[in-house]
């Protein structure tokens, strides 16, 4: 076994002892023929460390050989970019259906998915079908029409209605990310008020998950705040800012263009908190929330920007930020150039 390393210690049966003992559980690199090409991945197994077998001191049990074989499928399948099985199960799970509702819905036979996330490797025309189900409602919509006659009657209605109101917050987002690449139209090529970086919206939305996740008394000035924070610290450190946001000199501290936009994406809910003098923004996360996926660079800023500031106020981060050469050096409404931040410190 090549690159074997070492996952933990466990007690189970081993079969060169014939008793139950301490055993160490192992992954290594692996090589398998899979249509007639050869495949690596990893394979987990157990490693006995008392025996000293000429013929090896390693094995695995029955669920444990299944798993590794399904660890070998889904290495061909990001080799030919096909969706591996979890991603299916994935498909299923976003719209609430079995494994014989989602073959039917791509007009496959009974068993048909089930196959997929377990044994057989898909064929491209499914695979396109199954990616069209995963990225679009409509799509599946019309996909469940078309094979109404495969699905029971009342369950029929009750994933049409589900379908219907992904449409609509499908919908409600496009128009949403239209709303916010109009306000950045002007910056569509990388410069200093966007950080040298053209707005990525979605990772916009996925750094608020991670705020609202590890910051529990999040409002939108101190959010707000903080993707700056993150922008400015990447800047400086990497020559480019996390996001491409486009920040502007206003009375509570620097806001990005289309602010009032950007706490409505989909990755939080904000609930809006009355008092006496005004309207409050608490971002809070979602009940199942999807993990974003960061860089080890973008993972080390956000979590040295949330550490700083996770116990300030907004207000107290405003009132920090108005103390900053580049807020001082600019008047309200101007762009606050990611140039202008060079001799900000944070930590």
């Amino acid at each position: 076994m090549q690159n074997t390393k070492r996952m933990g210690i466990t007690t189970e049966y081993c079969p060169f002892c014939q008793i139950e003992h301490e055993i160490h559980k192992i992954s290594s690199e692996a090589t398998i023929e899979i249509k007639g090409e050869l495949v690596n991945y990893v394979e987990v197994g157990f490693l006995c460390p008392i025996t000293k077998n000429e013929d090896g001191n390693t094995w695995a049990h029955g669920r444990m050989f299944d798993e590794n074989l399904l660890r070998a499928r889904d290495a061909y399948r990001i080799k030919h970019n096909l969706l591996t099985s979890a991603q299916i199960i994935g498909i299923r799970e976003k719209y609430g259906l079995t494994q014989k509702e989602l073959s039917n819905l791509i007009g496959g036979g009974d068993v048909t998915v089930a196959r997929y996330e377990t044994k057989s490797i898909q064929e491209e025309i499914f695979d396109s079908q199954l990616r069209m189900v995963m990225s679009s409602p409509t799509f599946a919509f019309d996909q469940l029409v078309k094979h109404k006659g495969l699905f029971d009657e009342a369950r029929f209605e009750r994933i049409k209605l589900l379908l219907k109101d992904m449409i609509k917050a499908d919908n409600n987002s496009q128009l949403l990310y239209q709303a916010i690449s109009n306000r950045y139209i002007d910056y569509d090529e990388e410069c200093d008020a966007n950080g040298n970086v053209i707005l990525d919206i979605d990772k916009v939305a996925n750094m608020i998950a991670y705020f609202a996740k590890h910051i529990r008394q999040l409002y939108k000035v101190k959010l707000m705040k903080l993707l700056w924070y993150c922008d400015v610290l990447s800047f400086n450190k990497y020559n480019r800012a996390m996001t491409g946001l486009v920040y502007e000199h206003k009375t509570y501290g620097a806001l990005p263009l289309a602010h009032n936009e950007i706490i409505q994406l989909p990755t939080v809910r904000v609930i809006e908190e009355s008092s006496d003098e005004y309207i409050s923004f608490h971002i809070v996360p979602l009940d199942n929330p999807v993990e974003p996926v960061f860089t080890l660079e973008e993972q080390e800023i956000l979590s040295k920007v949330a550490l700083r500031f996770k116990n300030m106020s907004g207000t107290a981060i405003s009132e920090y930020m108005h103390e900053e050469d580049a807020y001082k050096d600019t008047d309200e409404n101007e762009v606050i150039l990611y140039s202008m931040t060079s001799n900000i410190v944070m930590f």
